[in-house]
């Protein structure tokens, strides 16, 4: 089954899903200006973008606001409901340098409890569950405390079934490593979700290898960051691009879609593309290169679904 914040869901029922955005969030941890832009808790205006993006053919998507990122909400339910949009929420910690103290005060263990409690009781202030460990994962540079989420939610995630959000910093080469730290709790990476892969869309040979892992590589379109040092900011046509290669020569690899929504102005409302981008826009997109039918469900719906439905622990 798949826990959405309505309460388990037969997978079969899940639809075409965007496996990660921000639906109300606050980062402006971060330290990014303008401060506002990084600010978002209009409940009513996500759930009418929602509505828009599932009348467009979208089913479900992946709340990844994390602690650290003005997460968890609990109104994430109204929102499902009132949206029509199956929502699934995560339970991480972000970048370290937007941890509050109390969560910098807790040891492995604790966390890992934390994360656990969060995706078979309910998340703190909430009275929905998780259904998915994640967001955790590195900045540049890093700091101690992310590896000790890295190494909780692998732990967590053993215990309970549930797949991992890993968040890469494309400046750094540190996937292998990170699985590896996974893999030590008990997760393999077919359990895990690779996040920020965008920032090596024009490395495909980085592309194949991050693939070969085994991991699933999530794209999130609509977003092209500003330019900044040893990072690319990839465009869709170079997301499609790596899609289809690696769809073309390696049919096996992972793959999913998302848009990533992380700031107002990314909202319809706003003058950005909304979450109905991925199928009012990307999905045409892709149809005009060649993917069939079997190869949209592969990417929206199969490989969302077999990441979300939890395994036995």
């Amino acid at each position: 089954m798949i826990e959405t914040v309505l309460g388990p869901l037969d997978p079969a029922l899940l639809g075409p899903a965007s496996m990660h955005e921000h639906l109300l969030f606050d980062a402006r941890g971060l330290g990014l200006e303008p401060p506002r832009e990084h600010f978002q808790d209009d409940a009513a205006l996500v759930t009418a973008e929602l509505a828009d993006a599932r009348a467009a053919g979208l089913g479900a998507v992946v709340d990844l606001t994390v602690w650290g990122f003005g997460g968890p909400s609990p109104r994430l339910p109204q929102i499902a409901r009132e949206s029509g949009v199956h929502v699934v929420a995560g339970v991480g910690a972000y970048l370290g340098r937007t941890w509050p103290e109390w969560l910098r005060a807790l040891d492995g263990d604790a966390l890992a409890q934390r994360f656990v409690s969060a995706l078979t009781d309910r998340l703190p202030g909430c009275e929905h569950r998780a259904g998915i460990v994640g967001l955790v994962g590195e900045g540049l540079p890093p700091a101690p405390e992310e590896e000790r989420a890295v190494r909780a939610a692998g732990a967590a995630a053993a215990a309970t079934g549930a797949a991992v959000a890993l968040r890469l910093d494309p400046r750094a080469d540190t996937a292998s490593r990170l699985l590896e730290l996974l893999a030590r709790e008990g997760i393999g990476a077919g359990r895990v979700l690779l996040s920020n892969v965008d920032g090596y869309a024009n490395d495909h040979a980085r592309v194949r290898e991050l693939a070969a892992t085994g991991a699933t590589l999530k794209w999130c379109f609509g977003y092209e960051a500003p330019p900044r040092a040893g990072l690319t900011a990839a465009t869709d046509a170079q997301r499609i691009d790596a899609i289809c290669m690696l769809l073309e020569e390696q049919p096996g690899a992972r793959q999913t879609l998302a848009c990533g929504t992380w700031t107002r102005g990314a909202l319809r409302r706003h003058g950005g593309r909304g979450f109905a981008h991925l199928p009012a826009r990307v999905v045409p997109a892709l149809r005009e290169r060649g993917l069939g039918d079997a190869e949209l469900d592969e990417l929206l719906v199969a490989a969302p679904r077999r990441l979300l439905d939890k395994e036995a622990p």
